[in-house]
Formats: structure tokens, C-alpha cells, sequence
């Protein structure tokens, strides 16, 4: 009997290759490191559980060839039987696997059992191996196809080839065990959550909360607005000449007067700097709205390294204490899973002392947040209580009155409506005069990256 033609493995899939465009690959990928916020456990995941490759066909992972493994050796051990071996040292190394089959072993047969079955345990060693670490480099293709067959093989060649496909392409790099993400992961990343939340957002959201200065600068938007004594001689001759026809006809010669002048509307885009404070308490983590958060800090860095390259953009997070977030670090922050808090003071001190540092008129922070206060520094330490006591809320509203000082505009995004919560915001706004609105996690990029363009456009 040959045992090397036993193949159990059940994975639906074919032998064809499933790895399509490199893009859809790394989507998969970028998909748990949003996720889960580290690309070393995004791989590991991917390797453990496998994708949908090109045409949705399923390509199997480390979970599968484990699964198709023990398939393996519970068959030899359901099959046969260690009775009729005469073999001492042979039958007690093949005991110690505990046959309970009812064909009976032979020599020769045995020891093809045992070695297989040896096999499959070294096998099984380095997937475990490779579970922890995400890299399969420690796999025997060769074991893994002789042991399993061939479809199994080609499942781990499939992510092998995406691995090795997205190091060349830039989307990874690599540094002895441990991988990062290359410039280029950061862009696509945030340029497909730009893409999302734009996507949803209709038309008529745009242009709904314009306000208005004078000036004769900025870009032509085909309007016109008549002209008043002081601004910018740049006539609009058609408009004019029509309102001028229109006044007294269509008698030569035409005797325009100053009432029927128009100029050239513009419209100005100021220069802004923006702090984003982003929520990084536990509760944003355990009730799933952290990633839907990420996404648009990701849009909103994207937008401004894009299409504002002169406005500055800074990302705060906050939970026990406030820290910066660097934007190409953003696809990997994540929420913090070990200590509570929501320390907005610290978080609002950072901001302010970000933006006292830009020479720009327009400042303003936007908050994103799913509760109340619940810590604050005292002494360059962070105290926490839930429910927060009234020490937090007064040293944390003191903050906002110092922003308001220095002209900073706090705009709140709230994931969640309680009463305490709301409480709270309502006295940030009589102090701050800023504005808070309550959005669901899908419908926060929608508010916030309008409220974004809206607050730096000025029709002129």
C-alpha cells in the first residue's frame, strides 16, 4: 500500500491561481490592519485564515492545512490496528499514538505509518510556528504537498506569491521577522478611505454653510455680485452691459451707470490648521466605532496632503493620556484595549499647544468621541474615575475656556448620546461657541469632512 497518495485535504478550491491584481491583494490586508491596528497581526490573521483570491475563490490558510492535518492522522489511527505487530521498540512507538482501527498492521506497513506520522507532527510544529510569527518560510512545501496533496500546497503558495508580490510592489517592508508598511500602503490606504466616505456623500451636502467677505483674491466660481465702492475694479462687462439694457432699453448710446456694475465673484479658500482629536478609549474599541473613527482621520490626511498642502493637519489621540499620531502611523493606531479613561484634558492641552505654534488665522480642533470626560492631569498625571468627579469636567471645560482664548474653534462629533455626554457638550458650547453634532460611526466622515471643507471656504 502506498501511503503517500492518502490526501484528505477538503478545501473547496482549484488548482488554478486565485492571486489576481496586486491591488485586490493588499485590499485584503489593509482590511485587517484596519482592523486590528498592527501589520504584523494583520499578517498573521491573513496567514492563519486565508483570503477570497481572484473571483472570490476561497484560498485556504494555516487553520485549514492544520484542520486537513489532524484529517490526516485521524485517519491512520480510525484505519488500523497495532495488534499483530511483533516488534517491540515498533508497536510501543506506534501505541504511543493510540490506534483504535481494526486493520491489522504489518511490519513493513507499520513503519510507513510511523514515519508518516512523524511527519505530520513535525508538520504540524512548524504551522504552529508559523501561526505566531505569520511567516511560512519554516514550512516544507514538499512535506505539505506529499502529506496533504497538492491543493494544499498550492493554497500556501497562493499567499506566498501575494507576501512576495506586495514587498516588490512597495506595500511592505520587511526587517528580519517583522514587516511594516511602505510608504505606498500608507497612500492607498488612505486614499480608499478617502474614496469611501466621498462616496457616500451626496451633492447637495456641499456649499449648504457658506459664509461671506469681502476681498478681491481667491479663484473664479462663474458667479457675479454687484459692484461696491472699495473692491477690486474687475469688471464683469456682459453682466454689466445687461443690467444696463435692461435699465433703459436698447437706445444707443448706452448710459451705464454705477448701480449697474458687476464684478467677478471669488471665492477664497483660507489657510487652516486642524487638530484631530481622536477617541482612543476602550469603549470606542468594544462597542466597534475605533475603525470607523480611523477611516476618517485617514480621509481628512489624506485630503489635506492632497488637495490643501498649505493647511496644516495634526492628529491627537487620547485615552488615559493625550499623544500625537503621526499620519503615516495612522493606519496602525488602534484603541487602547488595557487601561480606561477619556482624558479630553490632556488631549485639548496637546491640541492647543499645536496650533499656538501656526501663524494662521483659522483654528480649529474637531473632536471625535464616544463619552464623557473620565480622567485629567493633575502634576503631569493622569487621575481617572467613572463617573468622572467634578475635578475632571472643571479642569477639562478650563481647557476649552484657554482654547477659546487663543481663537480656537472646538467642533464635537459624538458616536454616542447619553446624558451625561450631552451635558457636557452643552457647556463646551456656551463656553467655546463651537458646534456638536450626535452621527452614527458609517455617517461620520460625511459630517466631518463637509464640516472640514465648509469652515476653510469664503465667497469673495
Amino acid at each position: 500500500m502506498n501511503l503517500s497518495k492518502i490526501h484528505l485535504y477538503s478545501k473547496n478550491v482549484d488548482s488554478r491561481s486565485s492571486f489576481g491584481e496586486i491591488e485586490s491583494g493588499f485590499e485584503t490586508l489593509a482590511e485587517q490592519i484596519l482592523e486590528v491596528g498592527d501589520v504584523n497581526e494583520a499578517m498573521r490573521n491573513l496567514v492563519q485564515e486565508g483570503f477570497s483570491g481572484e473571483d472570490d475563490r476561497p484560498v485556504g490558510g494555516l487553520n485549514d492545512i492544520a484542520t486537513s492535518s489532524e484529517e490526516e492522522r485521524r485517519f491512520l489511527l480510525e484505519k488500523y490496528s497495532t495488534d499483530q505487530i511483533q516488534d517491540e521498540n515498533l508497536r510501543s512507538e506506534l501505541e504511543s499514538y493510540k490506534f483504535f482501527g481494526s486493520e491489522p498492521l504489518t511490519s513493513d506497513t507499520g513503519k510507513e505509518v510511523l514515519s508518516r506520522l512523524n511527519r505530520l507532527d513535525k508538520l504540524d510544529e512548524s504551522i504552529k510556528e508559523a501561526m505566531r510569527t505569520g511567516q511560512l518560510e519554516n514550512v516544507d512545501l514538499d512535506d505539505v504537498e506529499d502529506l496533504l496533496g497538492s491543493l494544499a500546497r498550492t493554497q500556501l503558495e497562493e499567499i506566498l506569491r501575494m507576501i512576495s508580490a506586495l514587498e516588490e510592489a512597495g506595500y511592505l517592508l520587511k526587517n528580519r521577522d517583522r514587516f511594516k508598511l511602505g510608504p505606498k500602503a500608507v497612500r492607498e490606504i488612505a486614499q480608499d478611505a478617502m474614496r469611501e466616505i466621498f462616496s457616500q456623500m451626496k451633492k447637495g451636502n456641499l456649499g449648504a454653510h457658506d459664509t461671506f467677505k469681502k476681498g478681491d483674491w481667491g479663484d473664479l466660481t462663474g458667479q457675479t455680485i454687484p459692484y461696491e465702492f472699495g473692491q477690486s475694479f474687475e469688471i464683469n462687462l456682459q453682466k454689466s452691459l445687461f443690467n444696463t439694457v435692461v435699465r433703459e432699453g436698447s437706445t444707443i448710446p448706452l448710459k451705464m451707470q454705477s448701480q449697474d456694475l458687476e464684478v467677478n465673484e471669488h471665492e477664497h479658500l483660507t489657510q487652516s490648521a486642524t487638530v484631530l482629536m481622536l477617541d482612543q478609549s476602550r469603549s470606542m474599541g468594544m462597542y466597534g466605532t475605533f475603525t470607523a473613527a480611523k477611516k476618517v482621520a485617514l480621509a481628512l490626511y489624506w485630503l489635506v496632503q492632497t488637495k490643501f498642502p498649505r493647511d496644516k493637519l495634526f492628529v491627537v489621540g487620547f485615552s488615559d493620556y493625550g499623544m500625537t499620531i503621526d499620519g503615516k502611523d495612522l493606519p496602525e493606531s488602534t484603541w487602547n484595549h488595557w487601561v480606561a479613561g477619556t482624558n479630553m484634558h490632556h488631549g485639548l492641552i496637546l491640541s492647543r499647544q499645536l496650533l499656538a505654534r501656526q501663524n494662521v488665522a483659522n483654528k480649529q480642533i474637531l473632536m471625535v468621541t464616544d463619552g464623557e470626560p473620565t480622567a485629567h492631569m493633575e502634576g503631569g498625571q493622569a487621575y481617572f474615575s467613572y463617573p468622572p468627579t467634578p475635578r475632571t469636567l472643571e479642569q477639562t471645560l478650563k481647557e476649552v475656556k484657554r482654547c477659546t482664548r487663543e481663537g480656537i474653534v472646538i467642533n464635537t462629533f459624538m458616536l454616542e448620546m447619553n446624558y451625561f455626554l450631552m451635558e457636557f457638550m452643552d457647556e463646551m458650547a456656551k463656553i467655546n461657541k463651537g458646534r456638536s453634532f450626535y452621527t452614527k460611526p458609517d455617517q461620520l466622515g460625511r459630517y466631518m469632512l463637509v464640516d472640514y471643507l465648509e469652515g476653510r471656504k469664503r465667497k469673495v
